[in-house]
């Protein structure tokens, strides 16, 4: 008799424990991560958002972010007596993700009128955004200097547009200058940005970017509040900073002597890399600071004073938060290989065909029977292949598949290449799941046409 109201009682907080033992959909995400896509819970988890929303999909781990930004406040902070971040917006222009990095305390660098509109849609004040480009229109010019925005002066030929533009409006154009260092980081070619031959910024070099803020200084209508760099994205290692940061210390040391220049700020750019691979090692933030503190501390006391420092990650708050979902289509054996046919392709994420770079790839609830496959888009064209060459659970048609590391140059980059609308984006936090961008219509495809 005894074992009866047990079994009863058991079977009446069963549920209890099954609903306490489900994971939240962060918690999943970091499952996912952690390569334990293969448990029920966390399929069943992610599989109700595609459920919901769609694929392909976009979905963003709000928690993610949040870590990334402490991470480095809390390497650099201690270090620096006088930093400012900023994000960079070209690595995802949502406007809820813009406006949570900055709820976080972080200013804008942008690269575009665009971006300078989505910074001010998501709260940014003029004075809180950097406008970096090496190619501005004057519609550009027009609205940073108006903004009271720092212009990020990128050529001689700029430098006397900016004057124009701020004489015209009566204003005082604040500038920087971008500098070329001649470092090259070690990077992928197309984001290596700080090389003599990249098309980016004034060259050290020949003391042209010295005679530069000669000239800026002398200008009315312009007031030079600091200078700039950016040597790349995705950088691993912590060498190319330093080499870096003696060069534009050294630089900031002859501003003063010989033109009595004293800078507000010296942006080292950003560029820290995030680890695209299961147990890739890549430089932490407190690897950077720890590499250039001395440098700063020294360049300070040879100038004589010390600027803000200011740093402008992109990548490195948003990249790992981002997972792309989307549904297997068909799974095609030839001859030679094995295709996953999936329906996301280079239009939904380009970044394996522009700079073959490597995305881990989950298969959700699958864990057995191991396969080598490529996972190919749905765009109609031979590159488009997601992934190549991976070991994976055996897929069949209708499974979810997870792409990581897609929350930078992911969406930002998309396009609706084949007449594909464009994915939804979704934001989570904690158990909950807010779409920040409805998913793309047939209607959107072919806006502003005529027939």
């Amino acid at each position: 008799m005894s074992m009866r109201p047990l079994s009863l009682a058991l079977l009446l907080i069963a549920p209890a424990l099954l609903q306490a033992a489900a994971p939240t959909l962060h918690e999943a995400l970091v499952a996912v991560r952690e390569d334990r896509a293969g448990d029920a819970g966390v399929a069943r988890a992610l599989q109700g958002l595609a459920k919901a929303h769609g694929t392909p999909l976009y979905v963003y781990d709000q928690a993610h972010i949040r870590g990334q930004v402490k991470a480095l406040k809390a390497a650099f902070a201690p270090r620096f007596q006088r930093l400012r971040l900023l994000y960079a917006l070209k690595a995802n222009t949502n406007p809820a993700i813009v406006g949570l990095l900055r709820s976080e305390g972080l200013g804008a660098e942008v690269v575009s009128l665009g971006e300078i509109e989505g910074a001010l849609r998501s709260g940014h004040a003029g004075p809180e955004i950097m406008f970096t480009s090496s190619s501005k229109s004057p519609a550009e010019l027009r609205r940073a200097v108006a903004l009271g925005a720092v212009l990020n002066v990128d050529s001689m030929d700029e430098l006397g547009q900016v004057q124009a533009e701020a004489l015209r409006q009566k204003k005082e154009a604040r500038i920087s200058f971008r500098v070329n260092p001649g470092v090259d980081p070690h990077t992928i070619h197309q984001i290596n940005t700080g090389i003599a031959e990249s098309k980016f910024g004034l060259h050290l070099q020949d003391g042209i970017a010295f005679r530069a803020y000669e000239k800026a200084k002398a200008m009315p209508g312009i007031r030079v509040e600091g200078v700039h760099c950016h040597i790349g994205s995705q950088i691993t290692e912590t060498e190319g900073y330093a080499l870096t940061a003696r060069k534009m210390m050294g630089f900031v040391k002859e501003l003063k002597d010989r033109l009595g220049l004293r800078l507000a700020f010296v942006d080292l750019g950003g560029g820290l890399g995030i680890p695209y691979k299961d147990g890739q090692e890549v430089m932490s933030p407190e690897d950077l600071a720890r590499t250039l503190e001395p440098i700063w501390k020294e360049g300070v006391a040879a100038a004589g004073y010390e600027p803000t420092l200011w740093l402008e990650p992109g990548r490195f708050f948003v990249g790992g938060a981002g997972f792309l979902l989307a549904r297997v289509n068909t799974v095609k054996q030839t001859p030679v290989k094995t295709f996953v046919n999936v329906d996301a392709g280079f239009n939904t994420l380009m970044r394996p065909i522009l700079y073959q770079a490597y995305h881990r790839v989950r298969v959700l609830g699958r864990s057995a029977d191991p396969v080598t496959v490529d996972i190919a888009g749905d765009v109609c064209e031979t590159g488009d292949i997601l992934a190549e060459a991976r070991t994976l659970p055996r897929a069949s048609a209708g499974d979810l598949l997870t792409i990581l590391d897609t929350g930078a140059y992911g969406f930002s980059m998309a396009s609706e290449y084949n007449s594909r609308p464009m994915p939804a984006e979704v934001l989570v936090d904690g158990d909950t799941a807010r779409v920040i961008r409805r998913r793309g219509s047939f209607g959107d495809v072919f806006r502003n046409t005529a027939r």
